[in-house]
């Protein structure tokens, strides 16, 4: 007796993920996901009791969890599932309760718009039913499209509105509220704008590489993202697990290092203006976050790790002491006197003095900082303590020499 032969159950079109989700769990009798590019999980079938921690998170937050995400980017498997079109195998990985997996990219042409996990049984899947989960991912593509174009127009609408809102053409907070009503967006209860800065103009595939690292960090809620040329803003508030601005600081530093790790863009400069509640002040927390930027760029060596705009401390005052006010005469006489004596004596004890008062009058760190041993320090300030007629004990007269000393720097000197 000859057998039938079998008909795909995916040469089909399907009403929606949900259906061709339950076909794939019934035709390779294995739970399935179906995630976006950005890891979030659009359908999912159901699964028996035992089924494993990574998928039960990624179930009740509707998205992968942050560790797994990141421990797949480690062992290389999502580079390799963005490069590869065919069906992959994922080896349990216990710490991070992954059981054994099969996944597979969906693509349209070369853009990849979401994937499909499959947990294996004991029974591990044959040839056949990978050919099965190829034609399940074709089978999904068009279900996938749709999603995207859909947020792809939904982001373009609103990217003129936050483009001018930032920039103070919306006044009142009326017209800012019907604004979002009209575009059917939600209203966060408070927010910072976080700018950053690339080397490049920000390309669409850039866009993306920023959105999934965005999207699956767990440290921050963005609620907006704007790209203008080679700036990128968001609208953010600290993720709900996370508390206040430490969660900006982590994730600024994050993204700069794993854009660089992830997708080689170097280079990027982060910064965050302050949180409020009203979308009216949007335009003073982007202006903010420009300024942190603008310092950073002017003083690299002192705001190496600052990025937030209420840790600038005195640097936020600098560029407000008037033009006329930042000439010689008006700089504190000990600077002068120092300058005088290491041009004679071809020293440094200005740039001693700078370094020491920037590293809070501490002779160990500033030692370092300087590359010369303590007693040399001390033997040096105690000569600029004398050739300058400073009190370095003196909070004020510290505080005015530093600023005197940085405010040279906004002029170029």
């Amino acid at each position: 007796m000859h057998e039938m032969h079998q008909k795909n159950p995916f040469k089909k079109t399907f009403f929606d993920l949900k259906e061709l989700v339950d076909g794939i769990q019934e035709n390779l009798l294995c739970p399935a996901t179906i995630e976006d590019t950005n890891h979030r999980l659009h359908a999912y079938s159901s699964h028996e009791d035992d089924t494993d921690s990574a998928r039960i998170g990624t179930i009740i937050s509707q998205r992968v969890p942050e560790k797994v995400i990141n421990r797949l980017w480690k062992v290389g498997v999502i580079p390799k599932l963005m490069q590869s079109d065919s069906a992959l195998r994922i080896p349990h990985i216990e710490d991070i309760g992954l059981r054994d997996r099969v996944a597979i990219s969906i693509r349209k042409n070369n853009e990849i718009l979401g994937y499909i996990w499959v947990v294996e049984g004991h029974t591990k899947l044959n040839d056949t039913q990978l050919d099965l989960l190829k034609d399940a991912a074709v089978a999904a593509m068009p279900l996938m499209d749709k999603l995207h174009q859909n947020r792809k127009r939904k982001e373009e609408n609103y990217q003129d509105f936050l483009w001018q809102l930032l920039n103070g053409q919306h006044k009142t907070l009326q017209e800012i509220h019907d604004k979002f009503y009209d575009l059917n967006l939600k209203m966060p209860d408070s927010f910072s704008v976080l700018a950053f800065r690339f080397e490049q103009d920000i390309s669409r595939k850039i866009e993306e590489q920023i959105s999934y690292l965005i999207t699956t960090s767990q440290k921050i809620t963005n609620h907006f993202l704007v790209v203008m040329d080679e700036e990128l803003i968001l609208i953010a508030s600290p993720h709900s697990s996370q508390l206040d601005d430490k969660a900006f600081d982590d994730f600024i530093s994050f993204f700069i290092s794993e854009m660089a790790n992830r997708f080689s863009i170097h280079e990027i400069k982060g910064s965050a203006g302050a949180s409020y509640n009203n979308f009216d002040k949007a335009q003073s927390s982007y202006q903010e976050a420009i300024k942190v930027l603008e310092m950073k760029e002017r003083f690299p060596e002192e705001l190496k790790n600052i990025h937030h705009f209420r840790k600038l401390g005195a640097f936020r005052y600098l560029d407000l002491i008037p033009k006329e006010q930042r000439v010689k005469h008006y700089e504190h006489p000990a600077i002068a006197k120092l300058e005088e004596y290491d041009s004679l004596h071809k020293s440094n004890l200005l740039k001693t003095l700078e370094v020491f008062i920037q590293q809070d009058s501490n002779m160990n760190d500033a030692a370092k900082k300087l590359f010369v041993h303590t007693n040399t320090l001390h033997y040096r300030i105690k000569r600029i303590s004398e050739i300058g007629g400073i009190r370095l004990n003196n909070t004020h007269e510290k505080i005015g020499i530093y600023l005197d000393l940085k405010a040279r720097k906004i002029d170029g000197k």
